[in-house]
């Protein structure tokens, strides 16, 4: 007589989710890294583009975001039209899909001096 057994299902069953759940985790992971440097350029932009306004020199506006954001961004500053206008680029390495770049731009009025 054949008996039904269940014995071993229980780690057939993690062995086939462990990868999904392995990947999962590494997309929240990738996510959050990707959302967080996101918010950190676009800070160094708009930092960067108030200096301009204020009339700071480029140079100062590129240290104040290389300040806040870190060494490892490219930074482009200029102004125009009555603004500062300031683009910050960065990319973040994810381990699945390799690096993702990231853009931030602001723009802020230049101030009118007395």
């Amino acid at each position: 007589m054949a008996r039904n057994s269940q014995a071993g299902s229980s780690t057939a069953e993690v062995a086939v989710l462990l990868p999904a759940v392995a990947i999962l985790l590494a997309v929240v992971a990738g996510a959050g890294a990707v959302g967080g440097e996101q918010v950190r350029i676009q800070q160094a932009a708009s930092a960067a583009a108030r200096e301009l306004a204020r009339g700071s020199d480029p140079g100062e506006a590129v240290g104040t975001a290389h300040r806040i954001a870190g060494g490892r961004i490219s930074v482009s500053c200029g102004q125009g039209g009555g603004y500062g206008h300031v683009v910050v680029r960065s990319g973040v390495d994810l381990p699945l899909l390799g690096e993702v770049q990231l853009r931030a731009e602001a723009r802020a009025r230049t101030e009118q001096q007395p």
